[in-house]
């Protein structure tokens, strides 16, 4: 490292320790536990950071990004819980951010270059910042730490220029792949665990009784169709013998579940390779879910097999749910029972917010910190609004209009229309399989942002803006064999 970076980093580094200390101080907790707890922590994050960097060979701001990604992917709402003291309020995505980011604008002032590229959808992004930073800027003094929070949308954004300018160097790049990949393949048997063990989970493997692994919503599913897909491109020759049947596996998990937007965006991703006339990934899962349906068919014709014959009509059920989107069918499997009030909810919430916003402020939105199910919740649920907890109406366009409106909505899709034009290109010209996966990928996480909570929070989005980044850095010629995985 050069002498006046690392001057500049322990600076940094005793600065943020002074000015703890001096906040400790002044509030008469010199030697409280919370103070003891975060130093404690800190330790011991530097010590395995330093353990990880002499195995990797990788700078600390790699390993960071590593393992906040490998942390969020695997351990999800758990690990997005953890705070190393409760009266600290800074988060696992936060402190990244610190780490990360500042080296990303010293590294770049040393470089003499800016920390973005100029090209479209550096530029679609800074907007995004620019625009969100504005917003915030007439929010925080009505609102406060709420509105700080309701920004995290458009802050984590920050992830895709760190690491855009980490995978510049290749074998940076394939580190945070492959991590990506492995907490990915991670996450089925995950929840697989959590299931059959949930009082192990959320009994004994905690912090601060908090569960250290707990998976949200759709969120756990789309890591495993994002793992179904990033191993299926990863494996090359012999690998294939058990990394494609995973994949298969994995992706027959997804589809067989309850998270529809997980199996659109499967099927998505799977009508861009098709486009673009990739055969393979598309051939193997649909010989996978033929298999799979030959196998209950018969189950349930000629054995009469009680199982297969729930799961038959839970399929056809959740199919009809996707076209049912007021939820006036009528669902009788286990599988699919609620599916029509999931449906009606998440309508009755759409048209609240776009009526809320249209006669707020249609143009710049009702800001960060403003409560858009406030008009929902005295419409569904008018004898437990207190109960209610959740701040974005499921639906990441409509989140963006809530908060930003036209003009939010605008840029937002300004960004969509770019990464189309990046995945069309990549799949038509590139010969490299892994950005086929990665554009993929983050069109499944987008597709499951439309329909879930998922790019609102640091679970989906950190993941998602650092792929996106790495994504759009092109690849630099391999220097190692094939296939080799180089994370943990």
């Amino acid at each position: 490292m050069n002498p006046g970076a690392r001057v500049i980093l322990v600076s940094v580094a005793a600065g943020v320790v002074a000015m703890l200390l001096g906040w400790q101080i002044a509030n008469g907790k010199v030697f409280s536990m919370d103070l003891v707890g975060a130093v404690a922590g800190g330790a011991v994050v530097i010590a395995l950071c330093a353990i990880l960097v002499q195995c990797f060979r990788q700078p600390v701001d790699v390993i960071t990004l590593g393992l906040v990604i490998f942390g969020y992917i695997v351990g999800n709402r758990g690990f997005a819980q953890l705070m190393p003291a409760p009266s600290l309020p800074l988060l696992p995505a936060e402190a990244v951010l610190l780490i990360a980011g500042g080296w990303w604008l010293i590294s770049s002032a040393f470089a003499r270059r800016l920390p973005w590229e100029y090209d479209a959808l550096n530029v679609i992004v800074l907007l995004w910042l620019v625009l969100g930073s504005a917003r915030l800027i007439f929010d925080v003094r009505p609102y406060g730490l709420v509105a700080v929070r309701d920004f995290a949308t458009v802050y984590y954004a920050l992830y895709f220029f760190i690491a855009q300018r980490i995978a510049r160097t290749d074998s940076s790049r394939r580190f945070v792949i492959n991590t990506a990949l492995v907490a990915s393949v991670l996450v089925l048997p995950g929840i697989i665990l959590t299931d059959a063990f949930p009082e192990f989970f959320f009994g004994q493997l905690t912090v601060r009784g908090l569960p250290l692994i707990y998976y949200k919503g759709d969120l756990g599913h789309i890591f495993v169709g994002v793992g179904s897909l990033l191993l299926f491109f990863w494996a090359k020759g012999k690998h294939r013998v058990w990394a494609w049947p995973l994949s298969a596996a994995m992706f027959l998990f997804v589809v067989s579940g309850n998270s529809r937007a997980t199996a659109v965006g499967l099927l998505a991703a799977i009508g861009l390779l098709l486009i673009t006339r990739h055969w393979r990934f598309p051939a193997l899962q649909a010989a996978t879910v033929g298999m799979a349906l030959v196998v209950m068919v018969v189950m349930a014709t000629f054995f009469n097999n009680g199982w297969a014959d729930k799961k038959l009509s839970g399929i056809s059920e959740r199919l009809y749910s996707m076209i049912d989107l007021r939820g006036t069918g009528t669902y009788q499997s286990e599988d699919s029972f609620n599916k029509g009030d999931n449906n009606l909810f998440r309508l009755v919430w759409w048209e609240n917010v776009v009526r809320d916003t249209w006669e707020g402020n249609a143009v710049f939105g009702l800001g960060f910190g403003y409560d858009l199910a406030q008009r929902f919740v005295r419409e569904y649920f008018p004898e437990a609004t207190d109960e209610f907890s959740a701040r974005s109406p499921h639906n990441i366009f409509l989140t963006v209009f809530g908060r930003l409106g036209i003009a939010g909505v605008i840029v937002w899709g300004g960004l969509c229309l770019v990464m189309l034009r990046e995945t069309w290109r990549s799949l038509r010209d590139s010969t490299d399989t892994m950005q086929w996966a990665l554009w993929c990928s983050l069109w499944l996480v987008m597709i499951g942002a439309s329909l879930g909570v998922v790019l609102e929070g640091p679970m989906g989005a950190v993941p998602f803006w650092t792929l996106l980044g790495v994504a759009h850095q092109p690849a630099e010629p391999a220097d190692d064999a094939e296939g080799d995985v180089v994370a943990p």
